[in-house]
């Protein structure tokens, strides 16, 4: 992630976990893992789910009949460039798989969800990652470049082709709700197979009947 991304972000969930905003957090973490399955320290993902609670906190959590966020409402009290504004208002929240470098060596990801790519900046960090991985994330678009979230969650590569069929079926919806709905069932379903492992991982992956609009 962008330094200066990553520094706003920081400060808004240091001033919204603290004080009287402690039990909007312990809230809004019975909220988020009873849809994704809980988390246990010893987990091998624990932190990097913690991570990616914490970028939902801040930019997709809303705590009030206000319909807006956390980072929203930083904004009204705080002075945040423009830029930084935009680009965090425009964060897409994704399932995405890692396709290589490409012939400039800069890391490219496949939206699997909105069905396009994207290449990360030239400075962006190498991702832990190997080809082929599945993972639900967050990216977005700074000064003409994009950049991942640090708060992964790696899926088994094993239940792609049920993953790619109802993604298929959830973009059709053209619905953010419906987006969230499916990436938060997905997650739940990763963490029941991280829980029963000895199910066939397709047994684990089945997804309901999703009628279009």
């Amino acid at each position: 992630m962008h330094e200066s991304l990553r520094y706003l972000l920081e400060k808004v969930l240091s001033h919204y976990t603290e004080g009287d905003f402690y039990q909007n957090l312990l809230q809004a973490k019975e909220d988020y893992f009873s849809k994704t399955g809980k988390a246990f320290e010893e987990d091998e993902d624990y932190e990097s789910r913690m991570a990616s609670f914490n970028d939902w906190y801040c930019l997709q959590y809303q705590p009030d009949d206000t319909g807006r966020t956390f980072f929203q409402q930083y904004t009204l009290e705080h002075s945040v460039l423009p830029e930084l504004i935009q680009a965090i208002n425009d964060v897409n929240h994704s399932l995405f798989e890692y396709t290589g470098t490409s012939f400039r060596g800069q890391h490219v990801l496949k939206d699997i969800l909105h069905d396009n790519k994207l290449t990360l900046a030239k400075e962006h960090s190498s991702p832990s990652m190997v080809k082929g991985d599945l993972f639900i994330g967050r990216t977005t678009l700074f000064k003409d470049e994009f950049y991942l979230f640090n708060g992964l969650r790696m899926m088994p590569k094993e239940a792609k082709k049920a993953m790619q069929k109802e993604a298929k079926k959830v973009r059709k919806l053209h619905s953010k709700r419906e987006d969230l709905s499916f990436l938060f069932f997905t997650e739940s379903l990763k963490t029941k197979w991280q829980r029963y492992g000895h199910i066939d991982v397709n047994k684990i992956f089945v997804f309901p009947d999703k009628k279009l609009a």
